[in-house]
């Protein structure tokens, strides 16, 4: 599988993982060069600006600033989901820091 088709996957596999706990797809951003991957919405929690990530939590401070602006710009959560093979997604809401400040995002019933 090319790395374009696994991103593709992940993205599919994290849009279900939000759908199952109430929130609805928007966008999903193909060939994203964007500052998020996707973007989902929720009765509660509003907007969210997803990046979807295959490995550990990186988000360089040029991505991390790009996504967090587009975030406040449209009011939305900042997230980034890690769909590393083979383990539970993970979702981080992002901040301008290092990855070392970020929260965990909790779905509801997760």
């Amino acid at each position: 599988m090319s790395n374009s088709s696994l991103g593709r996957a992940s993205e599919y596999k994290v849009a279900r993982f939000f759908e199952a706990h109430g929130w609805e797809l928007i966008v999903r951003a193909a060939a994203s060069k964007g500052p998020a991957d996707l973007i989902l919405a929720h009765e509660v929690h509003g907007l969210a600006l997803v990046q979807v990530g295959r490995t550990s939590k990186r988000l360089d401070p040029a991505d991390r600033e790009r996504l967090c602006h587009a975030a406040e710009l449209c009011h939305a959560i900042p997230l980034l989901a890690q769909h590393i093979p083979r383990q539970p997604i993970v979702i981080h809401h992002i901040n301008r820091g290092p990855a070392s400040t970020w929260g965990r995002f909790h779905l509801e019933g997760q």
